[in-house]
């Protein structure tokens, strides 16, 4: 698949049967008492830190975490700020990024600069704001640390999206330089939890357009998301799934004769530009339409689902 569609997982989907059979009203009739459901959230956002204190480093650095309909309301608002506060700076992606950088930016009359992956090249590079995805949307891979902090490092702010933190086999990431502004999370691709539109976006200074998110948040997405981080850990689905992925990656290297990487990400596998020139014509005309900077990346979501259905 070219877009990249998140698993709903069969484990989630009992847990969130589980929650409706007795559907939680009395959480929503909270709200006629002051302060209501103001601050709904922050018991999950530390559910959410208490999961994640083996995977990441950093997130206690933002003073300011919004509940947001995945990661890309919280990009929108970001963009947003930027239109405002500062039109003029350059807005810097690595080249194959996620493409709703590029499209929120255009509904609001902002263009996004891709940049080839080359730390001398980057050098170059007026000082900017960056949204970097890691693991990257490019090829589900994590981008190394190093990168980032000399990026960072050049004086350059970065908007980190970890959209796909806790589908990947275990990595500490580190967003305590003071040049990481804000970081996106998202409970979608990890989780299978697309249309339930639950994330937090970090900053280190308030953004005020999502001042609002005070009043207007999913509640019910917030009691699944808290529901989520009691039952799992943050290795439960890559462990278990990462043996599926193996055998997904062979039943395509027989159907079509072409030998994928498996990505960091589990539902995710990539082929470099070296491995592109190794295909025959009828695998290229098959694989280019896959392609991403210099990568070409593969969702293997049907598949997954095929398997359990079968």
């Amino acid at each position: 698949m070219k877009a990249v569609y998140s698993y709903y997982f069969p484990e989630v989907r009992k847990l969130i049967s589980k929650v409706t059979k007795n559907y939680p009203h009395e959480e929503f009739l909270k709200s006629v008492t002051p302060p209501g459901l103001d601050d709904f959230e922050k018991p999950v956002v530390t559910k959410m830190k208490e999961f994640y204190k083996d995977e990441v480093v950093g997130l206690d650095s933002f003073d300011y975490v919004y509940p947001t309909a995945g990661s890309s309301e919280g990009i929108y608002h970001l963009l947003s700020r930027i239109k405002v506060e500062s039109p003029n700076s350059p807005i810097y992606t690595l080249a194959g990024e996620y493409e709703g950088y590029r499209e929120c930016a255009l509904g609001l009359g902002l263009v996004v600069i891709e940049v080839v992956e080359n730390i001398e090249k980057i050098k170059t590079l007026p000082k900017g704001i960056w949204f970097i995805s890691n693991p990257s949307a490019r090829n589900g891979m994590i981008v190394g640390d190093s990168l980032i902090k000399q990026i960072a490092d050049l004086g350059h702010q970065i908007v980190l999206d970890l959209a796909y933190l806790g589908s990947t086999e275990k990595y500490m990431f580190d967003l305590s330089h003071k040049n990481i502004v804000a970081v996106l999370t998202s409970m979608s691709k990890p989780f299978g939890l697309f249309y339930y539109r639950v994330g937090f976006t970090f900053t280190r200074e308030p953004v005020k357009t999502l001042y609002g998110t005070k009043w207007f948040k999913n509640i019910f997405s917030l009691i699944i998301a808290g529901k989520v981080f009691e039952k799992f850990t943050a290795r439960y689905f890559y462990e278990k799934y990462s043996p599926v992925k193996l055998k997904i990656l062979e039943e395509i290297r027989k159907d079509t004769g072409i030998t994928l990487r498996s990505s960091d990400a589990v539902l995710l596998a990539y082929l470099t530009e070296a491995d592109f020139k190794e295909l025959n014509d009828e695998q290229k005309t098959l694989v280019a339409q896959y392609k991403r900077g210099n990568f070409y990346r593969f969702c293997l979501t049907k598949y997954f689902l095929e398997r359990e259905l079968a």
